[in-house]
């Protein structure tokens, strides 16, 4: 739709309805005589086109519209976009819109590298299990400790598929929480806590790679805190160096806090002895 205001001289295209005048901010509900829709725009007056801009199509993630293709195309496909293409996914995802998708997508694919993990980890015990050697070890060796400690493997293997969904889900809010309160007290944030914890829970997808033995749960911390850094800086405008900054400063904290409290203790043990 273009329309010609009457005020400016200027012309205003839109997709939709155009009510003000984006140059001079006059009205333009009422509506041209026949002689002026037939008149020419003045001369002396500048014509300009102003384009307003779709938001609807620049923020939007199929993950929080599952109708359109069905909820595993809708999960693959949100997944593919934000591991392998994470500046563009950032930067279309919305600030606001509930905790409630993007938590259950973080759910699913914490919960899916769980999995694997634990799959390896009884793999692998299976593979190294001593007990065909029992005949051959001496008597230092405690064969009832040792069957004891795989059923309490068992057992925790058991809780944890039961707790994890708490225990992830607290974990969202705590990370997000460091990090959203770190660049309140910089003055580093432009949206709100909601948008941070959106950044934590969609940078969850790398743990899927999980399922490379051995080195996949490590691969999936190290490409997550790509995500998360860059994250933050499409959503909160942060440059590069502040994202950075504002991931790795709670682990420079907790790691420069165990340096002094092992010095104190150490300085402690040699000053009684």
């Amino acid at each position: 739709m273009i329309k010609y205001c009457r005020n400016c001289g200027k012309m205003a295209e839109a997709d939709g309805e155009i009510k003000f005048c984006p140059h001079c901010g006059a009205s333009m509900e009422e509506p041209l005589t026949p002689d002026e829709k037939q008149s020419e725009i003045p001369p002396e007056r500048e014509t300009l086109i102003y384009k307003a801009p779709d938001e609807t199509e620049n923020k939007y993630i199929l993950w929080e519209d599952r109708s359109k293709l069905g909820f595993i195309s809708s999960l693959f496909e949100t997944w593919k976009e934000s591991v392998f293409n994470p500046t563009r996914f950032y930067r279309k995802m919305p600030a606001t819109g509930g905790i409630g998708n993007p938590l259950l997508y973080g759910l699913i694919f914490g919960f899916i590298g769980l999995v694997f993990s634990m799959v390896y980890q009884q793999f692998f015990s299976q593979l190294f299990d001593p007990s065909p050697w029992y005949q051959y070890m001496g008597q230092d060796f405690d064969r009832d400790l040792y069957d004891f400690s795989r059923q309490m493997e068992s057992i925790s293997h058991l809780f944890q598929i039961v707790l994890f969904p708490f225990m992830l889900t607290a974990w969202f809010f705590i990370w997000a929480g460091i990090l959203h309160l770190i660049m309140t007290i910089f003055n580093w944030k432009s949206e709100s806590f909601e948008a941070t914890f959106r950044i934590i829970t969609y940078s969850e997808g790398p743990s899927f790679f999980a399922i490379v033995p051995v080195i996949g749960s490590l691969i999936a911390i190290i490409w997550q805190l790509v995500l998360v850094i860059i994250g933050l800086k499409e959503v909160h405008k942060n440059d590069i160096g502040k994202a950075i900054l504002i991931v790795f400063l709670p682990l420079i904290l907790c790691c420069l806090c165990c340096c002094g409290f092992s010095t104190f203790l150490f300085g402690l043990i040699g000053a009684s002895n």
